[in-house]
């Protein structure tokens, strides 16, 4: 870690992940589109698998660089065909799967803008996804589960559940879309989409004409261009499209791959959503960079994790709710002996992946194309827990935010960052000018400390902060604490009011499968591990935790559940 002022006092520098260098080397690994970023992969390594994707059905598809690239060209193709043009916002509405890459990488190939939509959100919440960020194309499944997508897009749309033909939607609350295009599944038709088979076939067919055209888009498109506008699934409000060019997506995977040591010899696996950055950023773009295979499931199963982890051999994996696949792999007497890289949250986990010689502690956000910092094999034994230091052309000052005044080392304050960070929020100038200082500093809301060597530990969210008794308390802190128990599998804390110190901890706690602990005995074990003012009042045992479609901890319901308990 480099300082811009090494000599000056420690409140007065900034820090700079890799100082000058590192900024060089930003701005050349943003120096490439994502089309270009694959054909270079594809180059490389034609003949391998790049991806490895499960449906929920158990079906395993692969698809080669070389494949990936020749799909891309004709799918684009097929889209320039049916209308997109440089600019547009594509709400690209599916499943994890090849088809989705695909799709992304076409999108973006022309110059257009990817715009992922959760697939558990409600129609009122695709409606404004839609709306807010103007898409003009919309591509979708036909249906996942008991998700009745068409069905879904004609509540919202009622032009469409109307259309007797494809490409002339006119609907007044929707006046941005004109095209739907729809992957089916299950056989169906829908008169008003263009159907996704077709639309590649046409580009894997044409003469040439429409070729020559989509080529000549792809040539005219900038790393600066969108390449995605994701939506932030916060719990509250309506949610943020933060702007991420194509050049920072590629950065993104090239440096944050360099950090980790991934190869084209590395096997990532990964059950985060493609329509998160854990799943189309981290995961997907730290392997097709380098080289690697990236293997994912639909979406979240423990049993087809376990046979795919048991099956394709990963290096790596990384996610949410890896107790889940650990509880799982137990059950079945399941070993993952080659993976290196991976969260390993317990004892059972240390059994699971015994050869596990790297955690990833990542510090990032959606804003700064996910990670912002990482941890190095190369960190010294004592750095271990730590998020690592920042990536390569990254800057950070860690400031007090009621004070804005920098904090000395080992001190938690606001991380504000500069470097791969997000354009700004979509549409929205007012919350960008809020999130961004007048001197281009990103302000994170997240807390942190950096010790004397450039290290960086998480805290927890400012808008996570209870008021103890006067003292500051991170319920994150608090849920990773209870969490670190043996009998736990899952902790969500909330504030409570309290008569004398104003507020206090409660948590809802999920026992691990086959494991029970005494309320009195994780109280006894908390007080040791916990100072008098962040141990909870209250403990309740539950059979499961309220959860957001990504699989976040949904913190309003949580909090509703105390209050209604309060209240009661």
């Amino acid at each position: 870690m480099q300082t811009t002022m090494a000599d000056a006092p420690y409140a007065e520098r900034i820090l700079v992940g890799g100082g000058e260098e590192g900024k060089r080397t930003l701005a050349e690994a943003r120096s490439r589109t994502m089309w270009q970023a694959i054909c270079d992969s594809a180059a490389g390594h034609p003949d391998k698998d790049c991806l490895v994707g499960a449906r929920d059905n158990g079906e395993i598809g692969r698809l080669t660089y070389s494949g990936l690239v020749e799909r891309v060209r004709n799918f684009s193709t097929g889209l320039a065909r049916t209308g997109v043009r440089r600019g547009d916002r594509v709400v690209l509405w599916m499943t994890n799967s090849l088809d989705w890459v695909v799709a992304s990488f076409s999108i973006m190939r022309l110059g257009a803008t990817v715009v992922p939509v959760n697939t558990f959100l409600k129609p009122p919440e695709i409606r404004y996804v839609i709306e807010q960020s103007g898409a003009r194309h919309l591509i979708m499944l036909d249906g996942f589960r008991k998700l009745d997508m068409p069905a879904m897009l004609g509540e919202i749309c009622p032009a469409f559940a109307a259309a007797d033909q494809p490409g002339n939607l006119c609907e007044p609350s929707l006046p941005d879309l004109r095209h739907v295009i729809m992957l089916s599944r299950t056989g169906r038709r829908h008169p008003g989409t263009h159907d996704f088979a077709t639309v590649e076939e046409i580009g894997r067919s044409d003469g040439g004409q429409w070729q020559d055209i989509a080529e000549t888009m792809a040539g005219a498109v900038l790393p600066t261009d969108l390449g995605m506008v994701k939506y932030t699934s916060g719990s509250t409000g309506f949610p943020k499209g933060v702007m991420l060019e194509q050049g920072g997506i590629v950065a993104s995977g090239v440096i944050h791959g360099c950090r980790v040591d991934a190869t084209d010899k590395d096997i990532f696996f990964s059950m985060m959503p493609f329509f998160h950055g854990g799943g189309s950023i981290w995961g997907q773009m730290t392997m097709l960079i380098n080289g690697g295979t990236l293997v994912f499931t639909e979406a979240f199963d423990p049993k087809l994790a376990v046979m795919l982890l048991d099956r394709e051999q990963p290096t790596m994996m990384m996610g949410v709710l890896a107790t889940e696949v650990i509880d799982e792999a137990l059950a079945q007497g399941k070993t993952f002996p080659s993976l290196r890289t991976a969260h390993v949250p317990s004892e059972e986990g240390r059994k699971v992946m015994p050869n596990v010689d790297y955690n990833i502690m990542p510090f990032g956000l959606t804003e700064t194309y996910g990670p912002a910092a990482v941890a190095s094999r190369r960190d010294p034994p004592d750095k271990l827990g730590c998020s690592g230091q920042l990536l390569d052309g990254n800057q950070l000052r860690v400031v007090d935010p009621v004070t804005l005044k920098d904090v000395a080392p080992g001190e938690p304050g606001e991380a504000w960052l500069k470097g791969n960070v997000m354009r700004g929020y979509w549409n929205k100038p007012v919350e960008t000018a809020n999130v961004f200082t007048e001197d281009g500093w990103l302000r994170s809301e997240d807390l942190i400390s950096v010790d004397e060597d450039g290290f960086i530990s998480y805290v927890g969210r400012i808008k996570l902060m209870l008021k103890v008794g006067g003292e500051n308390v991170s319920i994150e802190e608090v849920e990773s604490v209870v969490e670190s128990h043996e009998a736990i599998a899952q902790c969500g804390a909330v504030g409570v009011p309290d008569e004398r110190r104003q507020e206090v901890v409660r948590v809802y706690v999920v026992a691990r499968p086959g494991h029970a602990v005494p309320e009195d005995e994780l109280r006894l074990w908390l007080e040791a591990r916990l100072a008098r003012f962040k141990q909870p009042r209250d403990i309740v045992f539950v059979d499961e935790l309220p959860r957001l479609a990504n699989g976040k901890l949904d913190r309003v319901t949580l909090q509703r559940w105390a209050d209604e308990e309060a209240a009661a």
